[in-house]
């Protein structure tokens, strides 16, 4: 049995139940101990890869365990062919998957984060018995070590010649199992995918499952937050193609829809949101009209109504001034694709240097504005004198930023009459009562109650629970319905014959039905009259 507690991405915290033991998970099964519950685990009498050569003997000779889904042999795979067989294993079942004898140091956190929850130390082991020293990210030769780089309670007391074969495969054991903690960290925090990217660059085949896994994003999306605390750091290549990038093109594409007739194009700046920034600031202050306005950034693109949604409201990435062709390729195109949602009359583009590059590929004609650097007197007065020249449809900012975020996040229209008060970025939007506000730590809408009776009447973002008044936490048995677009971290709109509230989801909605565990953190209620 798997009991839920939080979800980055396919990796899973929770617990596991076998045979009357509890484990936290994901976990690590020690055969340097060989625990009792290791024989009542089915393990089966075919690999996996048996199915793609004689499917009729790997159905009769696979592992039927009913508590766990146990695969072997996938340490002969190619690193495609392990990612597919691991997606289209988790895909089968929501039961705790057991990858045996593959996890090492260097590729358990990719493991996990594609949806593996137990692993074993027999690799350790068997690189100990063949005098392979482990750390986190390296491997080293035992007979080559001059001192023990590590201060494990093996190595605190040992030198290299004191380490037999038993000494160094409990050592390998506590760098897997350390490696091991420290994910469950990553996931608690929602941080994981940050640290695979890094991780992944120790071992060019992790590159390539990492670059193959996220091929596979549309199963992995409904699993994965659009909506986190975490920052995102697109540092490497393949930062393009991790679930945030796709998922907020993905969306923002479809909820885009400019309310203004001209449109200015500017760079990105290091501040989040833009608008805060000094070089924002004073272009924004030097013009006097609301235009459209696009940022330009590498991997995102970001219409001025989707900064404060994450991860444009939250993000790094590191500043060279040099642009590669594959950044400027994947940018202008979505540059472009942004700017055909609209009908303008004038695009400005009011940027230099590898941003301007940019621009020039999106194949739309544009009026540069820019003389050197952009906050420069020289180039502010030509933007200004620029705007002064066209005839600019004025449209309310802060109500379209609120309009586009709810496109955003529920895929339905905002058919309120409403008012924006406080003071940007910390807005609020009213409609008799309070509506929703900008949380700016999830880069999202919370909504209030009159949204969630929106969302339940239109079937969006909603779960029917069983009749009850929930306190803190709606666990997964409460809950009768769960729309499957419900993702982790989702604020949702939760319903019976008595109550009705606002919650965070914990689990997507298609677990919501189908596991245990905690499935929505309630943040406000009301009884029905």
């Amino acid at each position: 049995m798997f009991r839920f507690e939080r979800r980055d991405g396919l990796a899973r915290l929770g617990w596991i139940e076998l045979e009357g033991y509890r484990f936290e998970s994901p976990m690590m099964i020690d055969f340097t101990e060989r625990p009792e519950f290791v024989d009542k685990i089915d393990f089966g009498f075919a690999p996996y890869v048996l199915k793609d050569f004689d499917e009729y003997r790997f159905r009769v000779l696979r592992s039927k365990d009913l508590e766990i889904t146990v695969v072997t042999g996938l340490n002969t795979l190619s690193p495609r062919k392990l990612v597919e067989t691991l997606i289209e294993v988790r895909k089968s079942s929501f039961k705790p998957l057991y990858a045996v004898s593959i996890a090492d140091p260097k590729n358990l956190p990719l493991l996990v984060y594609m949806g593996v929850d137990i692993v074993d130390n027999i690799i350790p082991i068997l690189k100990a018995y063949s005098g392979v020293y482990m750390l986190e990210n390296v491997e080293f030769k035992l007979d080559d070590l001059k001192f023990l780089p590590c201060n494990c309670p093996v190595c605190h007391k040992s030198s290299p010649e004191d380490m037999d074969e038993e000494l160094l495969a409990k050592h390998n054991t506590f760098i897997l199992e350390k490696q091991l903690k420290t994910v469950r960290i990553l996931i608690k925090n929602q941080d994981l995918r940050n640290f695979i990217e890094a991780q992944s660059k120790f071992n060019p085949e992790l590159t390539a499952m990492l670059r193959i896994l996220d091929e596979k994003s549309e199963f992995i999306e409904k699993f994965y937050p659009i909506f986190k605390k975490t920052k995102m750091y697109a540092n490497t290549s393949e930062s393009f193609g991790r679930p945030e990038v796709v998922g907020y093109f993905k969306r923002a594409l479809e909820a885009y829809k400019p309310e203004g007739n001209v449109l200015l194009i500017l760079p990105c700046s290091a501040r989040k949101p833009y608008s805060l920034s000094r070089s924002h600031k004073r272009i924004r202050g030097f013009i006097d009209k609301t235009v459209e306005e696009i940022i330009v950034s590498s991997p995102l693109v970001v219409p001025r109504e989707f900064e404060l949604t994450y991860p444009a409201v939250n993000y790094d990435v590191p500043v060279t001034g040099y642009w590669s062709d594959d950044e400027i390729s994947f940018v202008s195109k979505k540059l472009s694709e942004f700017i055909e949602k609209g009908d303008f009359d004038a695009i400005l583009a009011h940027v230099e240097g590898g941003y301007r590059r940019v621009v020039e590929r999106i194949g739309f004609d544009v009026i540069w504005t820019s003389v050197g650097d952009v906050t420069s007197p020289e180039s502010l007065k030509k933007l200004r004198d620029t705007l002064d020249r066209l005839d600019v449809k004025q449209f309310d900012l802060y109500k379209s930023i609120f309009r586009h975020m709810f496109r955003y996040q529920f895929g339905i229209e905002l058919d309120l009459d409403f008012d924006v008060r406080g003071r940007y970025p910390n807005l609020e939007a009213y409609s008799e009562r309070r509506i929703a506000r900008i949380d700016l730590n999830y880069g999202m809408l919370d909504i209030d109650i009159p949204i969630a009776k929106i969302l339940i009447d239109r079937r969006v973002y909603f779960i029917e629970i069983e009749d009850f008044e929930p306190k803190g936490t709606i666990f997964s048995a409460g809950i009768k319905k769960a729309d499957k677009r419900i993702r982790p971290n989702d604020i949702i709109a939760f319903y019976n014959s008595r109550v009705i509230g606002v919650g965070r989801a914990l689990m997507s909605g298609e677990e919501m039905t189908e596991c245990e565990g905690k499935a929505v953190e309630v943040r406000r209620m009301e009884r029905i009259d």
